[in-house]
């Protein structure tokens, strides 16, 4: 063997060592590649989501600005609670105010139409104990009826000497 034909054999080996190695820079670039591709698709399945997510999301967003604007738009006539409150306990105030003056009043009507059966009211007659009806006064006082055989007055007769009105 000649020096060229070495040569041409240190050349051929030396281009087989390098397919060799590009071969398995080959290989190694594949590898990363389909790495890489599947990171990638990942990725790509994330973004989807979270842009479905977004999607979703605005939608709930809508669908909540336009409650509230319903919302709103309800209850632009109506009042808070501590507006009502506050004409809730005056009106309760005026309530119980007037309710006590009512029964105050009912109370001194009947006061006065019990009175005037009492002496001196003159409805009845001044002199009680010289009346001779069936209504005497005591030694004491106190009122009685007599047991004789007058009549007692009708329910015509008391209504007519009660002149505040009666309430039965």
């Amino acid at each position: 063997m000649s020096i060229v034909e070495e040569e041409i054999q240190k050349a051929q080996e030396e281009s087989e060592e390098d397919r060799h190695k590009l071969c398995q820079l080959l290989e190694q670039l594949e590898a990363e590649k389909a790495d890489e591709t599947s990171k990638l698709q990942l990725a790509i399945a994330a973004r989807d989501a979270a842009l479905a997510d977004g999607q979703r999301v605005r939608h709930e967003i809508c669908e909540l600005q336009q409650q509230l604007e319903s919302t709103n738009a309800a209850l632009q006539d109506q009042v808070p609670w501590y507006d009502i409150q506050l004409v809730l306990d005056q009106a309760h105030g005026d309530m119980v105010s007037t309710t006590t003056r009512f029964w105050n009043t009912i109370d001194a009507l009947q006061n006065r139409q019990l009175a005037s059966y009492l002496p001196g009211s003159g409805v009845i007659h001044a002199d009680w104990a010289e009346q001779s009806g069936p209504a005497t006064q005591d030694h004491n006082g106190v009122l009685t009826l007599s047991e004789s055989n007058a009549p007692l007055p009708s329910q015509q007769e008391l209504s007519a000497t009660n002149q505040f009105g009666s309430l039965v």
